[in-house]
């Protein structure tokens, strides 16, 4: 614990110039994001906050354009707190500082993806609003909203996105950084690159958190793993925040072990992570790969080190963070309460969906989702440890296993399945490695080689 307030002491957070400097910003700018921006430009005026493409901001430029941004919107649409908002982003500069200054403003913000948000009630709008980078903003009458909040958007595994809702306080965003802090000393660092959406819980945490600290973060509005590396190099970065079919596409890249020498920590999250890309990176990296676990409505509490995934045959989801506790009920349904999951669910505890086995040594390990579980000629078959053993093969680079209707069975598991560049695996030789591997219920009926489409979150698109 001392280390951990020695840290916060030295990111002014806990200093006693710092305290004073929060009430300060807190009394100009609200509980809001804004608070925050407006602490990092003190501390960190002239460092670089964000880098989008060619685009640099300081944390100065940041806070002003943001400031200058509430303004403009205010007299135009005349916004005024308890307003809400809905803002249809891409991972651009100008999504950040509307963000921040939409925050700003005590509005409620949903954080949306422009091409697969839900539809909105056209009934509640009350003005339209677009920027000229294609930010789309959609102002709604404030009886709809209740309190002060940012929503964000899970894209889960299937595309279908549901809502969870925090308040805009930076001090919500307090435990993920205190257990980045203690856990994988993210302070050491000054550079991250953020290839995830902002609409998406992991993606907003990792800015705010990064934000916080005065630490450059670098941007991109769509995931290319070519495009991705050159950041990497070119930038120095030193910290990755992705999820795992992210990090599989960059290790498939030639050159990609080069393109990386500046990296000293990679954050995993929100999805499996195989055993070849853990091996894979701490061949070329050393132990740098943590692995996160947690989900939109508790948010991340588990936190696998790289000695934890070393020492262990099968991936480790992680341990609970402090401040979290967790159970496993009789069938493995893992249950989780803290004081960092969304409105209405703050100390509460909630089933995460997951099944899990936890080991003598608080290791806990994922077995799949609970509402994906099928039955295979009968017997109860999980699609995710299917999927896992495929993923296991060392020419697969992503898989993707689903249920299909079977007029002898009822249901069979289908795999698609992408190989790695060069390789001469076919389906019929991937059936028979699986043989051995596999119980007969569980082994895919088909395979079919294909790309694996990646969502706007990262994750592989599984079918519903």
């Amino acid at each position: 614990m001392d280390m951990l307030y020695k840290k916060l002491w030295q990111l002014h957070i806990m200093s006693l110039g710092g305290l004073l400097r929060w009430a300060e910003c807190i009394m100009h700018e609200g509980f809001t994001l804004m608070a925050l921006m407006r602490f990092a430009a003190h501390y960190y005026p002239d460092r670089t906050a964000l880098v989008d493409g060619r685009d640099r901001f300081s944390y100065r430029e940041l806070y002003e354009q943001s400031t200058n941004l509430s303004k403009e919107l205010t007299a135009k649409h005349g916004l005024r707190s308890g307003m809400g908002v809905s803002m249809y982003c891409p991972n651009t500069a100008q999504s950040v500082i509307h963000l921040f200054a939409l925050s700003r403003l005590g509005l409620k913000i949903k954080l949306m993806e422009l091409d697969s948000a839900p539809d909105i009630d056209r009934r509640r709008v009350k003005m339209f609003f677009r920027s000229s980078n294609s930010s789309s903003l959609q102002f709604f009458k404030s009886s709809i909203f209740h309190s002060s909040s940012i929503t964000t958007f899970t894209g889960g595994t299937s595309g279908n996105r549901h809502e969870a809702t925090r308040p805009t306080s930076a001090c919500q965003f307090l435990p993920p950084l205190f257990a980045l802090l203690r856990v994988i000393g993210i302070d050491c660092y000054d550079s991250v690159f953020m290839p995830l959406p902002l609409f998406h819980g992991f993606g907003l945490a990792t800015i705010i958190v990064a934000f916080l600290m005065g630490k450059k973060v670098c941007i991109m509005s769509h995931f290319d793993s070519d495009e991705a590396l050159d950041i990497i190099r070119q930038e120095r970065v030193e910290v990755l925040t992705l999820v795992p079919a992210m990090l599989a596409r960059l290790w498939q890249r030639d050159g990609a072990e080069s393109m990386m020498q500046s990296v000293r920590c990679i954050i995993s999250g929100g999805d499996r992570l195989d055993r070849k890309w853990v091996d894979t990176t701490r061949c070329h990296l050393g132990d740098v790969l943590y692995n996160l676990y947690g989900t939109s409505e508790a948010g991340f509490f588990m936190i696998a080190t790289p000695g934890d995934l070393s020492g262990c045959d099968e991936i480790p989801i992680g341990r609970p963070i402090d401040g979290v506790k967790c159970r496993v009920e009789a069938d493995g349904a893992l249950w989780v309460r803290g004081g960092w999951a969304m409105k209405g669910l703050r100390h509460r505890w909630q089933n995460t969906g997951d099944l899990v086995h936890k080991s003598d040594d608080g290791l806990y390990y994922h077995r799949g989702r609970a509402d994906r579980m099928v039955v295979c000629g009968g017997e109860n078959v999980y699609a995710d440890h299917v999927e896992s053993v495929v993923g296991e093969h060392p020419d697969v680079a992503a898989a993707v296993v689903y249920p299909v209707p079977d007029t002898s069975f009822g249901t069979v598991l289908h795999a698609d399945v992408e190989v790695v560049p060069h390789s001469i695996l076919t389906p019929e030789a991937l059936q028979e490695w699986l043989q051995p591997r596999l119980a007969r219920a569980e082994r895919p009926h088909h395979i079919s080689f294909r790309t694996i489409t990646l969502l706007d979150t990262g994750k592989k698109k599984r079918q519903n």
